[in-house]
């Protein structure tokens, strides 16, 4: 990067409360376990935001988001919130940048119930459109009068890292004055059959699953930052676990070898984690996260660096994405 980006603020949806300080310790999280739909016998440590509780009930019973999907609800909070936290950014002029993983899983499971079970001519109309991974980001523009371009990204955890690549080109080509980057997920059952399938729920101590959502208003006004990103490592891809290593290897040689990189690895890639880390300095705050959010985990882990940072001026701290199924990313953190 040749120049700097600054944090002017963050928002947070989270099934601990609608703060940053929800994230210092989700070891505190109400949860509940979840049986897999198809794997009897088989549940998992679950975390869910109730959308009629607390500061999430305030979105219910807008017009436009009435019938939308959970993830619309958890990604307009915490837009909503980066936004409120600087008036004087006019929304008009800010992008949109949203990195998902799941996406919108409860609607297209509803979607496909009633198509296998009624006959296609019954599926439901209402509920396809909230089954395309852009639709809850129209809800968020459209409520909040968001004015800039506005862009999707899919992919696993690391996806977080590549829209924060995409926000500061943006930046850099002066195609918006600010930016937003948002990640969120909703959880439904069938995806724990998935994450079965795919072998990652990690031996103990076991990790969570968690829905919700965490933004970053994004811009290169040095003036009121909280934070600043100066280096962004994306694109190391693997499709085996020696290649793993490597990857995560090259992304973080990006990366002065004397800084110290933040705990965030999940599932079976802590051992992989554990292995490239070998040698480099892991401080033991935060610890790693008693929840994964799959998509959003990145978005909670950057905002939780940010306050690690905020309390240590002149830090600079390393969060890799370690994510589970293609890639590794990593950004650096400073105050």
């Amino acid at each position: 990067m040749k120049t700097p980006v600054s944090i002017l603020s963050m928002g947070v949806s989270s099934p601990g409360g609608a703060t940053t300080a929800a994230l210092d310790d989700m070891a505190e999280w109400p949860s509940e376990r979840v049986a897999e739909v198809t794997t009897a016998g088989a549940a998992h440590r679950v975390a869910r935001i109730d959308l009629g509780a607390g500061p999430f009930n305030r979105w219910r019973m807008r017009p436009r988001l009435r019938r939308a999907s959970p993830l619309s609800h958890h990604l307009m909070e915490a837009v909503s919130q980066a936004l409120a936290a600087r008036p004087d950014v006019d929304p008009k002029r800010v992008g949109l940048v949203g990195a998902f993983f799941i996406g919108c899983i409860a609607y297209s499971v509803r979607f496909y119930k009633g198509l296998t079970s009624e006959g296609r001519r019954f599926a439901s109309p209402v509920l396809f459109p909230e089954t395309v991974v852009n639709t809850p980001l129209s809800h968020v523009v459209c409520e909040l009068g968001i004015g800039g371009p506005v862009y999707s990204q899919v992919g696993d955890t690391s996806c977080w890292i590549s829209a924060l690549r995409t926000a500061s080109l943006w930046l850099a080509n002066r195609d918006v004055e600010h930016v937003i980057v948002v990640s969120g997920e909703e959880f439904d059952p069938h995806f724990l059959d998935v994450m079965h399938a795919a072998r990652w729920f990690g031996r103990l101590p076991e990790t969570g699953i968690a829905e919700g959502a965490g933004a970053l208003l994004l811009g290169q006004d040095a003036v009121g930052a909280i934070a600043r990103i100066t280096r962004i490592a994306d694109g190391y891809s693997y499709r085996t676990r020696v290649q793993a290593v490597k990857a995560g290897r090259d992304c973080l040689s990006e990366f002065d070898a004397s800084l110290p990189v933040m705990a965030t690895a999940t599932s079976w890639m802590r051992n992989i984690s554990l292995t490239v880390l070998a040698g480099r300095t892991v401080p033991p705050k935060p610890a790693e996260p008693d929840f994964d959010g799959l998509g959003v985990a990145a978005a909670w882990n950057t905002i939780r660096a940010v306050g690690v940072v905020q309390e240590s001026p002149g830090l600079r701290l390393v969060v890799p994405s370690w994510g589970l199924s293609q890639q590794i990313g990593a950004v650096e953190i400073t105050s």
